[in-house]
């Protein structure tokens, strides 16, 4: 590592094309004949979908496709875990059954010519749940013990350690004190929002996508749809931020490519500020531990 530049004045490589606006960023790129999605959301935290119904949705001006759990292709979600992923716990598996995990899960995309058309079609599906009792006091939650890390390298090492006799040492100590903290929800809001455009070309798959990690993007999608890796193309030139948010592929990832593939051409799908709150870490999860957190923060 070279230490010439330390205190120096020196431009980031891609400084210059952020200032001017010239870098493209995920949702930015130019792809013909591309259609918009809108996700609907869950309005409980926790139970399962009585109804939906999405006729006004599917009839609406400019609408392509309204996917629900009730219609939309099965997809093969084969074991995939990178290494930002918890060892326990199995991440959701958008739009393939009825069941309702967190608050803002999607129960349904509509797929439109337009934006505009596409969100307003989402205002109209309408759905009815079977709500269940969510867990919504941390001290409630069910804990899951952290397991094992893996390194760079594929080796796992355990996530905790322990030196000396810690029981020892408190049971002698002149003061205890016992006291329970609670850290308040955390969001990660970068000022690029995540956006996917999914393209398909038969079995291939191309993915403009914000993210962090174009390969393990590739990896998951790639489980997902079961599909081989070299299969999809990720192209991510310029990230605005994301604070590890865009390490992991999120549901919406899925969706975009599941309604390209429904919609035949090409799917943007753009989060709003709001749904970064729903949508990412906090959102849908991989781990159980992170789900009954999440839970337990009513989101």
């Amino acid at each position: 590592m070279t230490t010439a530049v330390i205190g120096q004045p020196i431009s980031r490589v891609d400084g210059r094309q952020k200032v001017t606006g010239r870098a493209t960023y995920a949702a930015e790129f130019d792809v013909p004949g591309v259609a918009y999605a809108a996700i609907v959301r869950s309005t409980v935290a926790n139970g399962r979908i009585a109804s939906i119904d999405s006729v006004l949705a599917e009839r609406a001006s400019g609408v392509l496709a309204v996917l629900t759990h009730r219609n939309a292709p099965r997809l093969a979600y084969r074991s995939h875990k990178a290494l930002v992923d918890p060892e326990f716990g199995e991440r959701l598996h958008v739009l393939q059954d009825d069941r309702v995990s967190h608050q803002g899960q999607p129960i349904a995309l509509v797929i439109a010519a337009t934006l505009e058309q596409a969100q307003y079609a989402a205002t109209l599906v309408r759905a009815t749940y079977g709500m269940e009792q969510a867990v919504t006091d941390i001290a409630r939650a069910e804990p899951v013990r952290p397991g094992h890390n893996q390194t760079d390298q594929g080796e796992r090492r355990p996530s905790e350690g322990r030196r000396g006799d810690p029981e020892a040492a408190l049971a002698a100590a002149e003061v205890k004190v016992y006291q329970s903290y609670v850290i308040p929800r955390e969001n990660h809001n970068p000022i690029e929002m995540h956006a996917t455009i999914a393209a398909w070309d038969g079995d291939r798959l191309t993915l403009w996508d914000k993210t962090q990690w174009v390969h393990n993007v590739a990896d998951e999608i790639a489980a997902v749809f079961g599909i081989p890796p070299e299969n999809v193309r990720v192209i991510s030139p310029f990230v605005g931020g994301a604070f590890g948010s865009g390490l992991r592929a999120w549901p919406h990832v899925t969706l975009a490519a599941l309604g390209a593939r429904v919609a035949g051409r090409p799917v943007k799908l753009m989060l709003s500020r709001r749904e970064m709150s729903t949508a990412l870490v906090t959102g849908p999860t991989r781990s159980s531990a992170s789900r009954s957190a999440h839970r337990a923060t009513g989101a």
